[in-house]
């Protein structure tokens, strides 16, 4: 008796853990399904800026995969406009729980990575304010994050261009799966292993940690060359 009371506990708590994950015990497959962008087009890089950072942009994605609402989170000076501009022309699929589309938020990272093949992490500027639920459902966020390195061989391989991620974000934060939307020949790796080195908020359903997608945006420049 005690041995079956034991292996109910058990299965009792692994479907705890599932819901709360965005996962059916029934069968292990998410209940929640975030948003995610189904194709990007390349973030354009002002001639007179030299910002180097990130911008953060809070999306509402309506259940037909429209964006019907963009909050900047995370500013830079002199490209914000530039990457909100170019976010905007980016396609989308909505959200689904339970296999329903639902209005919910994504966010997007751009990063506008440096001239010079040699820096330090990019800067943050601070997180304008808490993000607000939709439909119950708090998107990921990213307090803490690293830049994308240049190629080992760096001038010989680097022509810039814009790299676009989809990251699957655990309920423990922690970066999962990366989905390549856009490519930029030499680069895309570089961005895929500066993206599993962040560490994320994770999504909330409901007050529970949940599974969820981010999008990220590499903006590379052609690096200055030292003679």
């Amino acid at each position: 008796m005690r041995k079956l009371l034991a292996i109910a506990a058990a299965i009792l708590l692994t479907g705890v853990s599932l819901v709360a994950s965005g996962q059916t015990p029934a069968n292990g497959t998410r209940i929640f399904h975030s948003a995610e962008v189904i194709s990007a087009s390349r973030v354009g890089i002002p001639i007179n800026s030299v910002a180097n950072g990130i911008v953060e942009v809070h999306l509402t994605i309506g259940e037909a995969g429209n964006i019907e609402q963009v909050i900047v989170a995370r500013s830079l000076a002199s490209v914000t406009e530039e990457a909100v501009r170019s976010v905007k022309t980016w396609k989308f699929a909505p959200a689904t729980m339970r296999g329903k589309p639902v209005e919910s938020q994504l966010t997007v990272f751009v990063v506008f990575c440096p001239l010079a093949i040699l820096t330090p992490d990019l800067p943050l500027t601070p997180i304008a304010g808490d993000a607000i639920p939709v439909a119950g459902i708090l998107p990921a966020v990213s307090p803490e994050v690293t830049e994308a390195k240049y190629p080992p061989d760096g001038n010989a391989r680097v022509v810039g261009g814009t790299v676009v991620l989809r990251v699957l974000v655990g309920a423990d934060g922690q970066p999962g799966l990366v989905r390549v939307v856009k490519d930029a020949p030499t680069m895309t790796e570089s961005a895929r292993i500066a993206v599993s080195g962040w560490k994320f908020s994770p999504a909330q359903v409901n007050g529970k940690a949940a599974i969820s997608g981010v999008v990220v945006a590499f903006a590379f420049r052609n690096p200055i060359v030292a003679y």
